[in-house]
């Protein structure tokens, strides 16, 4: 990927990552669980006051066991800020003069934080990005009467000198003798609080997250290295450190909250857990299943502690708007679980996720419990090998799991060993009634009637190019005519595993009918791709940092490339592309990815369950969020997510263009052409096949044909000798 600005990076980011920040973990299987003792915490919706619902609630934090919110706003183009404080009878507005006063002139920046030292004294860090400027800076104003007073150290209106860029703050902290804590991404800089002059700075390294809080004595911080986390408590009247362990596994959506006492309050998808002072361990106050930290349709901004121990989250709704929590140990609640379904997938899905804790929530005495091999953001290689021996030894043995997402494994395989229910009950009459897009999840209907399969998601490969048509590039048949005749290398030289990958998985499905190959149509696609060929011009092998080209390339090199789409929010960099070049875009082959392809197991002793819960899976609930990983199967979720403000996700980055890098806007695009990705999802109806196999065939046997020296007639049979033992299996 190109370089990217860093503070607009960092706001699609950190969207995304509040859009997962609800993920299941790795292992969260177990036994039934029945817990009939009285007494334990619990969740409960705190009510904002009606005046704040113009506001922006950005920040959370405690003054003397009083929980305070920040909100920000913008009024004609500047933002204005207010406070709000518990109060006996609810929230009520308390913002002083100086904040009042202060007017940025910006939108709605990347971070603003309100901090209050032990003397009363407040102080503002915002960082933004000015009208007329085109980088982020960070700020720093101090209460002075009804005056805010500008106390911005000068060492962040300098530009790095390394990277361009202003120092850019991601937080602060005030401690009770007055001294600020300020953490940028590159240090630690301990600052005065009468004039903001910088007293101290250390360089850190780049493992350390955005998490710094405060006791007023103390202050922590959080590193993230090899996937995991640890705390740092810097002692700061003895200059000393020590390290504590987060409490959970997750890498993503912690939070880290303080008490003035030094307990630490910890919360993830995971739990919320509790370490007093003076301890040595954490208590696990509440299961992430139980709580909103578990959904992935929002994510936690902040914590804070209260009074008598009761802890406050504040959380963004990825729709918009803000809500806030408290959670408190009730001695008469109980929690009783009396089944507990067990779901596998290959993948880590935000959508699976929201669909668990939901179902939990509606259904408290039933659980379920997810379990992946890979994240949904992983950069290893598949290992399909593995998952199966994993996934087959979990069928073999009393804990095998009742509903099964099975992407990139050989379904067949599974319904023809009996290990899947006919779920036609379920998706049979949601087409009917015209709730799911039929051409997608009716393209599982066998032959027999009988449906084991439902993708929840899918995606569809994107044709984009400049000096093509739509119709041109739409097809194989249509893209080998066009280049034919075309005189410039529209898709850039090509290794043969390369073109195989790029075009084999849509016509993979045609080519092989009841486990037989069907040569014509074979030999129809080779001579495609051998047409594509002649144009782009193969080359052996890559060269140390060579690649082939992608949509990056499109404003240079490349003149037509491919992308893989996955929801609305998903296609704004392609479009932003498309409309860079002044070119066009199309669905290649009508086809769609299916994502997210779910059963159930036969051996399931919860099949009725397992269908409620599919039923609630494939409902406009779970469906209506874009969580960047695949457009809904649900029409009306397609039509909500098409209409939704995807502002806060647009961000900038450079590309090369012209022989030179040129700055390139990721914009949102026009709702008619958001319009038009409804009606291209709404025609799909050709699932997109892939075949390690057949994969591997074609590209042992195609080299030859490619440069000339091998004939149509005898490729096709060099892959039909190679398959003829696979397809006889």
């Amino acid at each position: 990927m190109k370089h990217i600005r860093r503070m607009a990076w960092l706001a699609w980011v950190a969207i995304l990552a509040g859009a997962l920040s609800g993920c299941g973990k790795k292992d969260t299987g177990g036994s039934v669980v029945t817990e009939q003792e009285k007494g334990r915490f619990v969740e409960i919706r705190e009510e904002l006051p009606k005046e704040l619902g113009a506001w922006n609630p950005r920040q959370i934090f405690s003054v003397d066991g009083r929980i305070h919110l920040l909100a920000s706003k913008n009024e004609d183009g500047r933002t204005v800020f207010s406070e709000w404080a518990q109060q006996e009878e609810g929230f009520a507005e308390t913002t002083q003069d100086w904040l009042a006063s202060l007017e940025l002139p910006c939108g709605e920046g990347m971070n603003f934080t309100l901090a209050q030292s032990g003397s009363g004294a407040q102080y503002l860090l915002a960082t933004y990005m000015a009208e007329g400027e085109d980088a982020y800076s960070s700020h720093l104003w101090k209460s002075e009467g009804a005056q805010a007073r500008d106390i911005t150290p000068r060492e962040w209106a300098v530009p790095n000198e390394e990277w361009g860029a202003y120092e850019s703050v991601r937080g602060i902290a005030a401690l009770e003798d007055g001294t600020l804590f300020a953490l940028s991404y590159t240090s630690m800089s301990a600052l005065s609080g009468e004039d903001g002059h910088i007293l101290n700075s250390e360089q850190l390294p780049a493992q350390y997250s955005d998490i710094l809080v405060s006791d007023g004595r103390d202050i922590y911080l959080c590193t993230e290295e090899n996937m995991s986390m640890q705390i740092e408590k810097r002692e700061t009247g003895k200059g000393s450190s020590a390290k504590i362990d987060f409490p959970t596994a997750s890498s993503y959506g912690n939070l880290l909250g303080a008490g003035k006492d030094g307990t630490l309050i910890a919360a993830s998808e995971d739990g919320i857990f509790r370490r007093d002072a003076d301890g040595d361990a954490w208590e696990k106050l509440l299961d992430g299943l139980e709580t909103d930290f578990a959904l992935s349709d929002n994510w936690c901004t902040g914590l804070a502690v209260g009074e008598e121990g009761s802890i406050y989250a504040l959380f963004q709704e990825s729709g918009g708007g803000a809500r806030l929590n408290r959670y408190t140990y009730d001695p008469d609640a109980v929690v009783e679980v009396k089944e507990e379904l067990k779901l596998y997938t290959v993948y880590e899905s935000p959508l699976l996720q929201q669909a668990a804790v939901l179902y939990h929530k509606e259904h408290p005495e039933i659980r379920i419990a997810i379990q992946y091999a890979y994240s949904a953001y992983s950069n290893e290689n598949i290992d399909y090998n593995s998952v199966y021996q994993e996934l087959n030894t979990l069928l073999m043995g009393e804990d095998a799991p009742d509903i099964l997402v099975l992407d990139g494994l050989d379904m067949d395989s599974f319904i023809d060993k009996g290990l899947l229910v006919d779920i036609g009950t379920v998706v049979g009459p949601m087409e009917e009634s015209g709730e799911l897009l039929a051409g997608i999840t009716g393209s599982y209907e066998r032959e027999d009637g009988h449906r084991y399969i439902v993708p929840l998601q899918f995606g569809f490969q994107m044709a984009m190019g400049r000096d093509i048509t739509e119709a041109e590039m739409a097809s194989l048949e249509a893209l080998a005519a066009f280049l034919s005749g075309a005189k410039e290398n529209y898709l850039g030289p090509q290794t043969v595993s390369e073109l195989v990958d790029k075009f084999y998985p849509y016509f993979c499905g045609d080519i092989v009918k009841e486990k037989r190959l069907d040569k014509e149509v074979l030999a129809g696609k080779l001579e495609c791709l051998k047409r594509i060929a002649d144009n782009c011009g193969m080359v052996d092998a890559r060269g140390k940092g060579e690649r082939a080209y992608t949509m990056w390339d499109l404003a240079s090199g490349a003149k037509c490339a491919f992308d893989r789409v996955t929801g609305f929010k998903n296609c704004m960099f392609p479009i932003s592309m498309v409309n860079y070049i002044q070119g066009s875009f199309a669905a290649y082959e009508n086809s769609f990815l299916p994502l997210l392809q779910t059963g159930i197991c036969a051996k399931s002793p919860y099949q009725d369950t397992a269908r409620d819960f599919l039923m609630l899976a494939l409902s406009e609930r779970i469906q209506d969020t874009d969580h960047y990983l695949g457009f809904p199967v649900n029409v009306s979720s397609l039509e909500k997510q098409s209409r939704e403000d995807r502002s806060q996700s647009q961000a900038y980055t450079s590309i090369e263009a012209e022989g030179s890098e040129v700055e390139f806007a990721i914009e949102c695009y026009s709702q008619e052409t958001a319009d038009r990705l409804v009606d291209i999802c709404k025609g799909l109806d050709k699932p997109a096949v892939e075949d390690a196999k057949i994969r591997e065939v074609m590209i042992e046997a195609l080299a030859a044909y490619l440069d000339g020296s091998q004939t149509t007639e005898a490729t096709v049979q060099k892959i039909e000798d190679g398959l003829k033992m696979y397809l006889a299996e």
